[in-house]
C-alpha cells in the first residue's frame, strides 16, 4: 500500500496543484494553451524520441499488446453503444461519443508519466505501441458513426471520412516523435553526448509538466447536466474496459505481466481529451463528455490505486 501511494500521490498532487493554479485569475485559458503546446510539441516528443532511438525500448515488446488492447477498447465501445441504445434511446452521434469516451485513455498527459512511474523505462515500449495506433483506429471509428448516423457519409464518401483525420495525424507531434526515434534506432549510429544531455533533461520535465497541464486544462471544464449518461461513460471507462483488457491479455493472448500490465492500466486511465475535441467540432454531447472527463479524472485517483493494487 506505501508503494501504491508513493505513485499516486505525487502523480494526483501534480494534477491537483495545476488545476488550482488553473482556477487562479492569474493563470489564464491563453497560458494553458501555451503551456500545453510546450508539453505536446516539446517535452513528450522529446522523451519518446529519446526512449526509443536506443533502439533498446522495443525489445521483448509482445506484438499481440496492440490486438488486446484495441480489442479490449472496441468491445467496451460496443457495449456501451448497445447498452445506452436501449436505456437512453440516444441518436447516433452521441451513442458514437459515448463509445469512443469509454473506450479513448487519455494517453499520453497522464498514461505515459504514471504507467514509467509504476513500471519504470521497460514499459516504454509497450506504451509507445499503445499511443501510436490510439487516434489511428479509434478516431476514425468514431467520425465515421457520426457523419452515417447524420446522413452524410454516402455524400462525402466513407474512404474521405476515415482518411481526413488520419490524414491530419501525420502532423501529430508525438507520432512523428515515434516514428522518428524508431527509424533512428535502425542505424546503430546514437546520439552524442551533448544531445543525450539535452534530451535527459527535457525528458526530465515532460512527465511533471505534462500533469500539471492536465490539471490546468481540467480546470477549464464544467460539470453540465445529463448525470445518467455521464455516469455511463465513466463507469465503462473505468471499470469495463480495463476488466476487459485483462481479461484479453490473460485468457486469450495469455500475454506476460509487464504487457498486461501497461494495457490494463493504460484501459483505466480515465477519459482523454480528445473525445471533447470530437464533441466540440460536432457540436454533439459535448456537456456529458466534458462531464465525463472531469469527473473520472477525479475519480481515477482511487480506481487507478486499486488497478495498481491488484497488478502489482
Amino acid at each position: 500500500m506505501t508503494a501504491i501511494v508513493e505513485i499516486i500521490a505525487p502523480v494526483f498532487a501534480l494534477i491537483l496543484v495545476g488545476y488550482g493554479v488553473g482556477r487562479t485569475p492569474k493563470w489564464t485559458p491563453d497560458a494553458t494553451k501555451y503551456f500545453n503546446n510546450f508539453v505536446f510539441y516539446v517535452a513528450l516528443p522529446t522523451l519518446l524520441f529519446g526512449a526509443l532511438s536506443s533502439g533498446r525500448a522495443f525489445n521483448g515488446v509482445e506484438p499481440l499488446i496492440a490486438a488486446a488492447y484495441f480489442g479490449g477498447s472496441l468491445i467496451t465501445m460496443a457495449l456501451i453503444i448497445g447498452f445506452s441504445r436501449a436505456l437512453f434511446q440516444l441518436p447516433g452521434e452521441e451513442l458514437a461519443l459515448l463509445g469512443m469516451g469509454a473506450g479513448f485513455s487519455n494517453t499520453v498527459l497522464l498514461g505515459l508519466p504514471l504507467i514509467v512511474l509504476t513500471f519504470g523505462d521497460a514499459a516504454v515500449g509497450p506504451i509507445t505501441a499503445i499511443i501510436a495506433f490510439n487516434t489511428l483506429l479509434l478516431l476514425p471509428i468514431t467520425i465515421l458513426i457520426i457523419e452515417i448516423s447524420r446522413g452524410r457519409a454516402s455524400q462525402r464518401g466513407l474512404a474521405a471520412i476515415v482518411i481526413a483525420p488520419v490524414r491530419a495525424l501525420s502532423r501529430n507531434p508525438i507520432l512523428l516523435a515515434i516514428v522518428a526515434g524508431a527509424l533512428w534506432s535502425f542505424t546503430g549510429i546514437g546520439l552524442a553526448v551533448p544531445v543525450e544531455r539535452y534530451i535527459d533533461m527535457m525528458s526530465g520535465a515532460a512527465g511533471p509538466c505534462a500533469l500539471f497541464v492536465l490539471g490546468a486544462s481540467l480546470a477549464e471544464y464544467k460539470i453540465a447536466g445529463r448525470p445518467a449518461e455521464t455516469a455511463t461513460m465513466a463507469g465503462f471507462k473505468l471499470v469495463i474496459h480495463p476488466i476487459i483488457v485483462w481479461l484479453l491479455c490473460t485468457q486469450v493472448f495469455v500475454l506476460d505481466d509487464l504487457t498486461t500490465g501497461v494495457a490494463t492500466m493504460m484501459a483505466a486511465i480515465p477519459v482523454g481529451a480528445t473525445v471533447f475535441t470530437v464533441a466540440q467540432q460536432y457540436r454533439a454531447f459535448v456537456g456529458p463528455v466534458t462531464s465525463a472527463i472531469l469527473i473520472s479524472t477525479g475519480i481515477s485517483a482511487g480506481t487507478l490505486a486499486a488497478v495498481i493494487s491488484f497488478l502489482t
